[in-house]
């Protein structure tokens, strides 16, 4: 599959998770894949934290209810939590 065939079918999941544990392995591949991909003006202000401990994504998740993110209702295995500054680019 080439990237515009990825890009135009992905899609986001909304169902349940099954309670397997997540490879880190493949966190690993899905965190480098997120801080490849470009930033304005090349700043790269994103920091990402895999979270693959069953009590910290759900102290995660209700961390993130609690500021008002709706969600599915399910717990998933493991998560990501993207973090980001906002640094003035050349065009602010």
């Amino acid at each position: 599959m080439d990237t515009l065939e990825a890009i135009k079918n992905r899609h986001s999941y909304r169902g349940t998770y099954k309670n397997t544990t997540v490879p880190r392995e493949d966190l690993q591949k899905i965190l480098e894949a997120g801080l490849a991909a470009p930033s304005a003006c090349n700043k790269q202000t994103t920091s990402l934290i895999a979270l693959d401990d069953p009590e910290l994504v759900n102290s995660m998740i209700s961390l993130v209810k609690k500021n008002g993110f709706r969600g599915t209702g399910a717990n998933p295995p493991a998560g990501i939590c993207v973090l980001t500054q906002q640094i003035p680019s050349y065009f602010s």
